[in-house]
């Protein structure tokens, strides 16, 4: 007769934080009747228990079940022993043990191990064993521990701060926030805004919605979802959203508004305010006429008599913060004068004899049936208006004799 292999029973224990992915298990292979090697430190917070996930695994090679022990509690503090089907187990492990079902080789259960402090004293350390015994050999065991500290909460967060922002009248301006938890505990926090902001401010969620990316910090048309909390973050954690302010249609240049935010956790706050300006267009059209005939300088009038031929000038000066659009200029030849022909003058200077400026710069003029039309700035065509770039003025020039 040849000897028959004799079955291994073997119980393999590993533990990790619960907050820590299956990489971090500690124990893998490593069998101790005392845990000295196998175990996993926790701080703990008033109020906030430590949690642990204890993995017993069947490292032998036949099909085995195994008991599980461990204490419910001790002096300051209680033990919470939860299956994967989230049944309480801790009267098992704490009486004659808790025992798992039948696992092949290689495959393992795992409990989620929670410790609770009932009486909190700084810097007291609360330990935590669980053993494993193989139902197949009671000589075959593994412990491991779960140790929590008692530590002092420290509440912070930390809000960012974008830079201020402007826009045209009728724009909505968006400033991308994002409040961090830098405390040593989960904290939620409560998003407002403060009364006085003269202008229309919102809070939106920066959460995709819509087709975008959540969290990306730019603001996509579907994200419309309102913000008023970040929902609890852990320590270390972000929350990302948005402030929109909408510039009124009537908002005129240099007009300002500011918005603060306030951030409010549990004794942890913060806050920021930005600035929103309105940039507009100021244009301003100011007339002058020399009379050519018996010399002298642009005034706003000036004594002439038949046949005296008369210059006329058109300043147009936009003043404001952003470009003037679709500038257009409609003038009827004074009563009396007769215009005199190819003597439109479109120019960057205000003496009225220098060289004409470029169409593609400044624009066109024309005089039909006693009018004076004047397509102005950058980039006007013969039917539209250009631009007249802030801190810019156009000068347009015509002669015309005293009938």
């Amino acid at each position: 007769m040849g000897e028959e292999a004799l079955a291994a029973y073997r119980a393999d224990l590993l533990v990790r934080l619960a907050n820590e992915g299956d990489a971090s298990y500690v124990g893998a292979g490593i069998f101790e009747t005392t845990a000295l090697i196998q175990s996993k430190s926790q701080a703990s917070y008033s109020g906030y228990p430590a949690q642990f996930r204890v993995q017993v695994k069947n490292a032998g090679d036949q099909a085995d079940s195994f008991i599980l022990t461990g204490p419910a509690g001790g002096s300051g503090f209680t033990v919470s022993y939860r299956d994967q089907g989230g049944v309480e187990r801790a009267s098992e492990l704490s009486a004659g043990g808790y025992r798992t079902e039948s696992l092949a080789p290689g495959a393992s259960a795992v409990l989620l191990v929670q410790v609770t402090l009932s009486q909190f004293t700084l810097g007291a350390s609360y330990r935590v064993p669980v053993t494993a015994v193989s139902a197949g050999d009671a000589a075959s065991l593994d412990q491991v521990k779960t140790e929590t500290v008692a530590c002092g909460l420290t509440a912070a967060v930390t809000v960012s701060a974008p830079p201020d922002g402007s826009g045209a009248p009728g724009s909505l301006v968006t400033y991308p926030y994002t409040v961090t938890n830098v405390g040593n505990a989960v904290n939620s926090f409560t998003l407002s805004l403060g009364e006085g902001c003269a202008w229309p401010a919102t809070l939106y969620a920066d959460d995709g919605a819509g087709g975008g990316i959540a969290g990306d910090g730019v603001r996509q048309p579907g994200e419309m979802n309102r913000c008023v909390s970040t929902g609890p973050l852990a320590p270390g954690a972000s929350h990302r959203f948005f402030l929109a302010v909408v510039i009124p249609e009537t908002g005129v240049d240099g007009a300002r508004a500011d918005a603060r935010l306030a951030v409010a956790g549990e004794e942890a706050s913060g806050s920021d305010q930005v600035t929103t300006t309105a940039l507009a267009a100021v244009l301003s059209l100011v007339d002058g006429v020399r009379n050519l005939t018996k010399g002298g300088v642009f005034a706003a009038n000036v004594d002439a008599v038949p046949g005296d031929l008369l210059q006329y000038r058109m300043a147009v000066t936009n003043s404001g913060s952003a470009p003037a659009t679709t500038l257009r200029i409609e003038t009827p030849v004074p009563v009396g004068l007769k215009l005199a022909p190819d003597s439109l003058l479109l120019s960057l200077a205000s003496e009225g004899e220098a060289a004409p400026c470029p169409e593609a710069q400044c624009g066109l003029a024309s005089a039909t049936e006693g009018n004076i039309v004047a397509l102005l700035g950058e980039g006007a065509s013969d039917t539209v208006g250009g631009t007249l770039s802030p801190g810019k003025t156009l000068y347009l020039f015509f002669k015309a004799q005293v009938e």
